[in-house]
């Protein structure tokens, strides 16, 4: 068998990681193992880390990180190879492996004991793309500068349905229908249906509402302009430079995620995750600061840096984020033990 490890350049991480590869080559010392690190991934590089990505004969991929590691490396891998997600610190609603369950589950791993749910994604091309950009929770399309609008033409399956004007606009598969597009005014999707969810961000014209189509459907947008570039922030983890129009549709290509759960044990943890964002006490507050109120919620205390890194948001719009928030009360702050320039933030 050949296991992948995709690890984070984190020393926690690192010990963690070290830690799996002990318990693997003791539980089966002919296992192969890879080890890629994980990197950030940008315009100018994500199309080669795809190309080098070195995964094709793998069994099986373990992330180890946040869950911008895990959708980093969903977004690099091309090929249908199943991928679990090991987090020595924070759990998040991917995470399958843990320090208090990482032998059983590494030996399930191994012996190839589990289950695994088919996602499908949502795929961005323009025509600027050399290929498809995909992406497992969300396409957001937003200015680069924060606090401008942007107008828009919405088109789907080559009907126009309408022009707007917004802060941006969210193109969410039925799994990501929890993260982002939820804090922007959108649905939930219980039961991963064959659905888009289409959000307009803080629309002038309130009748523009969320909307709910077939995965089928072709939706573009056209006529994108602002007075900054528009750029597309994919599952929070790369931005890209759009043109005046692109497309977005379902991905032919699917995501294989490794389960050690019953279903209705994961249903359990979805409805916890949503008991948890109960956010009508935010009512009001820009969809960032709700996006990132969430994000602390799910993923436990994190520093500024960690919160940019994992929502792809401007500095400043998490700055602007954590401030509005610390003045509704709703999380504190305390010093970073080892960083004394960082502050950790929590929810309170």
């Amino acid at each position: 068998m050949k296991i992948a490890l995709y690890i984070t350049e984190d020393k926690n991480t690192k010990d963690f990681a070290d830690t799996i590869k002990e318990v693997i080559l003791e539980t089966e010392p002919e296992t192969e193992i890879v080890e890629i690190q994980d990197k950030i991934i940008n315009e100018g590089n994500w199309d080669n880390l795809q190309k080098t990505f070195l995964t094709k004969d793998a069994d099986c991929i373990i992330t180890i990180g946040d869950t911008g590691t895990f959708l980093r490396a969903i977004f690099l891998s091309r090929n249908p190879i199943p991928v679990v997600a090991a987090s020595s610190e924070r759990i998040s609603f991917f995470t399958e492996i843990a320090p208090n369950n990482m032998r059983d589950t590494l030996q399930a791993v191994l012996s190839e004991k589990y289950l695994v749910d088919d996602y499908y994604r949502v795929e961005l091309q323009d025509a600027r793309s050399r290929s498809p950009i995909t992406a497992l929770n969300e396409i957001a399309l937003f200015p680069k500068d924060s606090a401008l609008l942007m107008s828009y033409t919405l088109v789907i399956d080559n009907n126009v349905l309408y022009r707007g004007r917004a802060d941006g606009i969210i193109v969410s598969t039925a799994l990501g229908s929890t993260g982002y597009a939820l804090s922007s005014g959108g649905p939930i999707a219980f039961g991963s249906p064959d659905i888009l969810i289409i959000v307009p961000v803080n629309p002038l014209n309130k009748d523009h509402i969320p909307l709910v189509v077939p995965n089928s459907s072709d939706i573009k947008l056209t006529h994108l302009r602002s007075r900054s570039h528009i750029e597309a922030v994919v599952d929070g983890q790369i931005r890209i430079s759009v043109e005046e129009e692109i497309s977005i549709r379902k991905s032919p290509s699917t995501v294989k995620i490794i389960r050690f759960q019953s279903r209705k044990n994961i249903l359990a943890k979805l409805r916890n995750r949503l008991v948890e964002l109960d956010l009508r006490h935010l009512e009001g507050v820009p969809p960032s600061a709700k996006y990132i109120f969430k994000l602390l919620l799910t993923e436990g205390e994190m520093t500024q840096k960690e919160l940019i890194e994992s929502t792809g948001l401007p500095n400043r719009t998490v700055r602007n984020a954590l401030n509005i928030l610390k003045e509704k009360g709703v999380i504190s702050q305390r010093p970073h033990l080892r960083d004394a320039r960082q502050s950790i933030y929590f929810v309170s």
